[in-house]
């Protein structure tokens, strides 16, 4: 198997970490107003930046995307809000003393603190204002917009680009008609864009989409508030060079039989069945069963439920022939989280062999992870075979992608690296334990002991003390997959900020312990953040484990309102190291009407791997695809 290879280039942004994108040839080595400047430039990218249209919303909690890598890789489109906002989680990310939300009339913008003072910069309706001569070099803050409306209307020395088409700079100084007032920024940078390829599996990317696409849970609302801005076949960009998504699929489809390895190294966990003659077999009589995990670090879509009114299809479907023995039953289970209810999606007729096609794409559009447990009951009469099993599987992901994140191909040489792990470089894979924190029955599902917790129906809060003179606490237990060892851990917390004139001090904090009941180490331990509307604030930390560990515990305590939480582990699979497996790696462009492809064998993934592609005149680059084979025994 083969861990999150990444293809880089100096033509284009790694979007892969935040350590890779201030990395990238357009970022690294500004300093000062030239990275702030850089740092809009690429928002306002017409290739790799964000487009304008109605956020997209998460599956599990129906809040907005917050998550910077998100935003860059499976979307690349937001809102004025949520654009501010990763603007200044990406200025103080990059190491400016500070960075914040200015609200204008109807609209926010960025704010960033370097050299002495603030300097406003607009990434949505794509502008910032210098100061009048003598200093119209200077970026002018948002007070200073808000003193002097010309700075807007009648700007002498503006960005390019100075506004969207539609945006006259006279009508845009209205938006500074307004009282100053500031939010603060926040960060929820728990997504990575790991992922691992196993033998028999696929990973195709494009540029383009082919109409499989998320209808969010807010867009009923933005199609009746906005039609102008809306397009029926899903988001769009209403300026040339009129952006849309891009898609893509994962296509698994493992050789089950004992010649090759591919069960062994593909299934997440199995008991009771192995590699047989004719593919994954019962080996025993009574229960058996095998799981394979679906992890992908862009959301799952399909041809989408327009409106609510249809269900959404054609992203998941899963191709199976399943051998079921006299006296036998077998079924098909699916849930997106492991410690979510599972349900059956086929449940065998009775003995013999079943060919069948399912469309599962309403179970996991916009999640990032699923799970396919075979279950059998193996129970021949006397003298019979227990030759149950799966003869066949192919299984194929459709999701979004955010063309801009894929890189591009130029005129000429085109040197490329495809590299591998995490953002450390690291062959770990991912474990994220995402909990509804709306849901009670949810976090008592995934909460192996909460103390002092009482739950609220409150928006702002989820979770506060029974007994307010003392913290609550809310433990979960993360275990490492059968395979794996857990290694290092992230942990995210999202908390009520307390008021300004409260002058009493509280902290929050998440710690990890060997045990539910600790020795506990700090994961982060946070200052309480004063915020005018007790909105909520983003504390995080990473730990790493002292020791490789089956399980872990991760504790949240804090007196204020906790209303979301996510742990993030990192994980060694002790069979990646048991075999190099070879990957291609696949890129195609048109130029001069023709369609182009070059193909890279890399026999041993985990080192980086250099070459070269040449391009003639105006390459439109289409996709790339990953790939690896089957193992031999």
């Amino acid at each position: 198997m083969v861990i999150s290879p990444r293809v880089t280039s100096p033509h284009a942004t790694d979007f892969s970490s935040l350590k890779a994108l201030f990395a990238s040839p357009r970022l690294a080595s500004k300093k000062g107003q030239d990275l702030a400047i850089a740092i809009w430039e690429l928002i306002v990218d017409k290739r790799e930046g964000l487009y304008h249209s109605c956020p997209p919303i998460e599956r599990l909690t129906d809040h907005f995307v917050w998550d910077p890598l998100k935003i860059f890789n499976c979307f690349g489109w937001s809102i004025c809000g949520l654009t501010a906002d990763l603007m200044a989680v990406l200025y103080k990310a990059a190491g400016f003393a500070d960075a914040r939300i200015a609200n204008l009339k109807e609209h926010e913008a960025a704010e960033v603190f370097y050299d002495g003072g603030w300097h406003l910069l607009d990434g949505d309706l794509q502008a910032f204002h210098r100061r009048h001569s003598p200093h119209q070099d200077v970026i002018a803050s948002h007070a200073e917009c808000l003193a002097d409306p010309t700075l807007v209307s009648r700007q002498q020395n503006p960005s390019t680009p100075y506004y969207l088409p539609d945006r006259p700079p006279d009508k845009m100084a209205e938006l500074y008609e307004v009282a100053p007032s500031y939010d603060r920024a926040y960060a929820e940078p728990a997504h990575t864009m790991d992922f691992v390829l196993r033998p028999g599996e696929r990973l195709e990317r494009q540029t383009f989409h082919e109409g499989r696409w998320i209808w969010f849970s807010n867009y009923n609302e933005f199609k009746s508030r906005w039609p102008s801005e809306w397009k029926d076949d899903g988001p769009w960009e209403r300026f040339p060079p009129h952006r849309r998504f891009g898609n893509g699929r994962w296509v698994y489809r493992p050789n089950l039989t004992r010649g090759f390895r591919d069960f062994e190294l593909g299934v997440l966990e199995a008991d009771g069945i192995e590699a047989g003659e004719r593919g994954a077999t019962v080996v025993r009589q009574g229960a058996a069963s095998c799981t394979f995990e679906f992890a992908s670090p862009y959301p799952y879509a399909g041809t989408p439920a327009r409106e609510g009114k249809e269900a959404p299809r054609n992203g998941c479907l899963v191709e199976t022939t399943i051998a079921v023995a006299e006296g036998s039953a077998a079924r098909l289970r699916l849930a997106v989280d492991p410690d979510l209810p599972w349900f059956t999606v086929w449940e065998s007729p009775g003995p013999g062999l079943h060919r069948m096609r399912l469309d599962l794409t309403e179970h996991v559009v916009n999640a990032y992870r699923y799970l396919l447990r075979f279950e059998f009951d193996a129970r021949p009469p006397e003298g019979g075979t227990t030759n149950s099993g799966i003869e066949r599987l192919r299984v194929e992901s459709w999701f979004m992608v955010a063309p801009g994140s894929l890189g591009r191909l130029v005129e000429g040489d085109n040197e490329l690296t495809v590299r591998f792990g995490d953002e450390k470089g690291l062959p770990t894979r991912r474990l994220l334990v995402e909990t509804n924190f709306r849901d009670e029955a949810d976090v008592g599902r995934k909460a192996c002991r909460l103390d002092n917790a009482r739950f609220v129906p409150d928006p702002a809060d989820r979770i506060l003390p029974a007994d307010p003179a003392r913290p609550y606490e809310v433990v979960f237990k993360v275990e490492a997959p059968p395979h794996g060892m857990l290694q290092r851990l992230y942990a995210f917390g999202a908390f009520r900020g307390k008021a300004p004139d409260d002058p009493a001090e509280d902290r929050v904090a998440a710690y990890l312990g060997e045990t539910q009941n600790g020795p506990w180490h700090p994961i982060f331990d946070d200052t309480l953040i004063a915020e005018r509307h007790r909105w909520h604030f983003d504390a995080q930390g990473e730990a790493v484990l002292p020791r490789p560990a089956k399980t872990v515990f991760v504790r949240f305590a804090a007196r204020v309102g906790l209303i979301n939480g996510k742990i993030r582990a990192h994980y060694l699979d002790d069979r990646v190291a048991a075999i190099r497996t070879p990957i291609l790696v696949t890129h195609v462009w048109e130029e001069a009407g023709a369609r182009r492809s070059h193909t890279e064998r890399i026999e041993r993934p985990g080192e980086p791997h250099a070459y070269r592609i040449a391009c003639g005149s105006e390459p439109r680059f289409r996709s790339v695809l990953m790939a690896v084979g089957h193992i031999a025994m």
